[in-house]
Formats: C-alpha cells, structure tokens, sequence
C-alpha cells in the first residue's frame, strides 16, 4: 500500500503532472523573456508579476475557446493520444533522479526509448486529424525530419548508457547511469573521446527533435503560414503546446542526466543533486534558446542532409568507440 501512494504522489504531484504544468509556466516564461532580450523586446509584462503568469493565461484562453473541427476531421482520438503522450513523458521522469523513489529496472532504456517516440507521433497524428494543405506539408515535412533525427538522437544516447552498463554495473538503465554518467569522462582516454563526440552528435539530435533552428522548417511561420499548426486552435492548439514544452523539458533533463554528470557534484545528496539538475537544465535550454533566436532556417533538404553529413557520422563514431573501448 505504501508503494502506491509513493508512486500516486510521484505521478500527480512530484515530480509528476503537477510539477510538469508548473515547469510549463516557468520555461515557457523564461523562453519568451529570453527570447524578449535577444530581440530588443521586453517579453511577457502584464499577467501576474514579470508578466510570469501569462503563459498560464494564454493556455487557459486557447482551453475555454470552442473546439472545432473540420468537416473531414478526427473529434476525439488525436487529444487521446495527445493526453497518453503527455502521461508518457511525465512517466519518463520517474525513472530519473528527480524522483524521491524512482522506479527503473534492467534494460530499461530500451522501453524509454519506445516511449520518447510516441509524443512526436501524437504531435503528426494531432496535426494530421484536420487536413489542411499547409498543415500536409507541414507534417510531411516533420516526419522527414524524425525518420532522420529520431535514429540519431537514440544512438548518441547509446554511448554513455553502453560504457556505464559495461564498467559501473548500469544494466542498461537510465537512471542507474544517470548516477555514473560523471565517471565515464574520466574513466579512460577512449571514453572521454567518445562522451565528448556523442555529446556534439547528441546536442544536435535534440535541437533537430525539439525543432529547434535550423531544424523548425516543419513550422515554418513565414514560408507555408503556420505549417504543422495551421488547423489547430482552441483546446487542440492548446493540448499541442503542453506537448510541445514537455517535450523541452523531458529530452534536455535525459541529455542531462547522460551527458552532463546528472547530479554531480552532489551525487549523495538527493535534494542538492535535483538542485543541480535543473541548473544543468537551464543552461541547456539558455543555449537551445539563443541558438533559436540567432540561426536562420534550413530549408528541409538542407537540414536533412546537415544531419545526415555531420550528425550520423559523429553518433556512429561514438558509438563504435563505446562498443571496443
């Protein structure tokens, strides 16, 4: 009985839904606020202090607007799979440090992985459900992009998970790396050259998942008006979005946890290593932000064939190296 209410009280309060929806305010605030100073703008001002509650204010808007749906559209089964995507990725987080009690088991990476596709997929499916000619092209271009970037992403994060699983005892578990992701750097010459290219390989196949430019032609505001989002509004639009932010929560804390120590240095401090987390965090998402708000937009071709030409063969490399280290 015990167990249950630990893992209700992880699922709904921390580090589960409700924290989600809190990180949601607060990246999305700090993202425009940032993205505000890039610019030359002040950002979000007027709802709540700073203008911090805005974010909030804009998804509570898009809820209580009418849903509507095209006469060729799907009503119920895209906001499903919306909400099983965004349970998916909340799951995910409690089988990472940030949970008092986390919940991991051998090869449970392999599962993780499975699961880190279904929030792209749902996104496609949501987009899809009101055809649209702009919204067409957009997912078109969004799957090009993920058949490319997906592969990509998960074999970067093969590399630390390989080493820690063969010298720490990791058993192929995420969490169970994440408490040793700091060792592998130092742990011999061959190790620290393949963390060091899986982290370049792998910081590209995030800003490629996440969208982030060069990689956002599947939006593509200007070129084809709002591309995978032309069709949505109200509660779908609003539902997308919540996706979208999880997504930038969920994937940079994993390329945390495997890349940039997790908890180190405060490995044997559970508070202080969840402190540290979110710094790491933060400085990832300062990065992906002003990456965002400085790089111009590849055309579709451009960015595939980027990936293709530096960010397969750096992942490769890596993980060739992992494997006969």
């Amino acid at each position: 009985m015990g167990f249950i209410i630990k893992l209700l009280f992880e699922a709904l309060i921390y580090p589960g839904l409700l924290t989600m929806v809190i990180l949601v305010i607060v990246t999305q605030w700090y993202l425009r606020k940032l993205a505000g100073r890039i610019q030359y703008r002040r950002g979000p001002t007027y709802t709540g202090p700073a203008g911090f509650l805005q974010p909030l204010a804009d998804f509570l808007k898009l809820l209580s607007k009418e849903d509507i749906v095209n006469k060729y559209g799907l009503k119920y089964s895209p906001l499903v799979l919306i909400v099983l995507a965004i349970g998916v990725l909340i799951t995910i987080t409690l089988s990472t440090p940030l949970a008092p009690y986390p919940v991991y088991a051998s090869y449970d990476f392999i599962v993780i992985i499975y699961l880190l596709m279904l929030s792209p997929l749902a996104l496609a499916y949501l987009s899809l459900s009101n055809p649209n000619p702009y919204a067409s092209i957009g997912v078109s271009r969004y799957l090009a992009l993920l058949i490319t970037a997906d592969p990509l992403y998960m074999i970067t994060y093969l590399v630390p998970i390989i080493i820690a699983s063969k010298y720490y005892d990791a058993i192929y578990s995420l969490y169970k790396t994440s408490l040793v992701s700091h060792l592998i750097w130092t742990y011999s010459l061959s190790s620290t050259i393949a963390m060091t290219i899986g982290a370049i390989a792998g910081f590209i196949g995030l800003m490629a998942v996440l969208m982030v430019k060069p990689f956002d032609f599947p939006e593509a505001e200007s070129e084809i008006y709002w591309g995978m989002f032309t069709e949505l509004g109200g509660p779908r639009l609003a539902m997308g979005f919540f996706l979208k932010f999880v997504e930038k929560i969920v994937f940079p804390i994993i390329y945390v946890l495997l890349f940039l120590g997790g908890t180190w240095p405060f490995t044997d401090n559970w508070l202080l290593g969840v402190i540290i987390i979110f710094i790491k965090y933060f400085i990832v998402l300062t990065i992906l932000s002003i990456l965002e708000n400085s790089l111009p937009r590849y055309r579709p071709d451009q960015g595939i064939v980027f990936l293709w030409k530096y960010g397969y063969p750096l992942a490769i490399l890596s993980l060739i190296i992992s494997i006969y280290i």
